[in-house]
């Protein structure tokens, strides 16, 4: 039985793509081990966003041929897409396409000797949590962004496949379903019938399913339809990631973001007036090329008023073929690493506040992992939570993958402390 590792970079679509290709190994007669383990076969899903994810995914090729030499080494993702020479210099035996699965195995035929069975598998990335990929590709074309040119033009699935695995994974066990893709604020565009706000109210409805969570959207997709659904559905979390990259309209305008502050603002206050308890999060850029310090500024003041549950703060790092690459007015690395220190110091300050405003309140908990005589869980809107294993079963016996409501009393490292309220719900 041959031996598969992977390793996912970047985003939850390539941890998605990457749990489909190891199902299609399994059911192929392989056995999955953890990465760091000796292997026979290795495969990793990179990124090439910035620098850091080419030098990582780099770093994983290179490490998983130290772990075994004589492995066969599968890469796929952005950086395999766009750079093919450069996994192959790092070590790889070739690249692939993740979403053609058959072009690992054509390339591999002397691996896989057992019947394929072409049965669509539900890609189950923990019991509790499933990612399901509603669409691939982008068209935005952000001036900083090498997406587009990775992943390429919208396709969205169609909404009886997105259907049929929601509803498989729901029968397996499955609690909260993520909806996930490359612009999922674009599913449906390309197809004679179809919405994102459509295809959640048809998810939302799905037989044992306790919660529904969007993985990223932009301001474009807070529009009525999108609200009435949300408003409709409480098993749609109010959590809300929605991707800003800078709080200034003149940075905005250069990275071709089809938005202003001002819009941003409005579908921020629409989201927080139907789920008023809402946990907005994104992404911040510091350092795009042209952003002055008062661009900066601007920025920051923004994001404070904006009150974000949390960031994800990274800066600017151009990738070759994109129109900022040659951007003029580059901003020097030791300025870019200074505002990315002070937005991160903001973003902590922030998430502080938000977990703050919840001590002494009663919040319904889904249990997902246990260690070291504490539960694990998240709320609705996604506070990480964790609570003392009870010391007798009780009500309280198999909470794993189960609600139960929560009185949460303390901030603690960026999750709160709480306690259970009666048992399982």
């Amino acid at each position: 039985m041959i031996s598969v590792a992977a390793y996912t970079l970047g985003c939850k679509v390539n941890q998605y793509d990457t749990e489909k290709l190891l199902e299609k190994c399994r059911s192929r007669g392989c056995r999955t081990v953890p990465f760091e383990h000796f292997a026979e076969l290795y495969i990793i899903n990179t990124c090439t966003v910035t620098h850091i994810a080419d030098r990582k995914s780099r770093q994983m090729i290179r490490r998983a041929k130290k772990t075994n030499p004589n492995a066969r080494i599968a890469v796929c993702g952005c950086l395999a897409k766009l750079s093919p020479e450069a996994v192959r210099e790092a070590g790889a035996d070739f690249a692939f396409d993740a979403r053609e699965t058959e072009n690992l195995f054509k390339n591999l035929r002397d691996f896989f000797i057992e019947p394929y069975d072409e049965t669509d598998h539900a890609s189950v990335v923990a019991r509790t949590r499933a990612y399901i990929k509603i669409q691939e590709g982008c068209d935005r074309f952000c001036a900083y962004c090498i997406v587009p040119y990775a992943r390429g033009p919208v396709v969205s699935r169609p909404p009886a496949d997105i259907i049929k695995e929601a509803e498989a994974l729901t029968r397996r066990g499955v609690r909260e379903i993520v909806l996930t893709g490359i612009h999922a604020a674009s599913y449906g565009k390309d197809l004679i019938k179809g919405s994102l706000p459509a295809l959640m109210e048809i998810i939302a409805g799905t037989d044992g399913l306790r919660r529904l969570r969007l993985s990223s959207i932009e301001p474009c997709a807070a529009d009525e339809a999108f609200l009435r659904v949300i408003e409709k559905y409480p098993v749609i979390c109010g959590h809300f990631h929605l991707s800003l990259q800078s709080g200034c309209d003149a940075t905005l305008r250069r990275m071709n973001r089809r938005y202003t502050t001002a819009e941003y603002r409005t579908a921020a206050e629409a989201l927080r007036h139907v789920r008023p308890d809402a946990a907005l999060t994104t992404d911040i850029m510091v350092g795009f090329p042209g952003e002055t310090d008062a661009d900066f500024e601007e920025s920051m003041s923004f994001i404070e008023q904006s009150r974000f549950a949390r960031l994800h703060v990274f800066e600017f790092s151009p990738r070759a073929n994109t129109p900022a690459a040659n951007f003029p007015a580059q901003i020097p690395a030791p300025v870019k690493s200074k505002r990315g220190e002070q937005t991160r110091a903001l973003a902590a300050r922030l998430e502080r506040g938000f977990l703050a405003a919840f001590t002494g309140r009663t919040e319904e908990v889904l249990f997902e992992t246990e260690r070291g005589g504490y539960l694990y869980g998240k709320t609705g809107n996604y506070i990480s939570v964790r609570v003392k294993k009870p010391a007798d079963g009780g009500g309280n016996a198999g909470l794993l993958n189960e609600t139960a409501d929560v009185k949460l009393e303390a901030v603690t490292d960026g999750e709160m402390e709480g306690i259970l309220i009666g048992g399982k719900k």
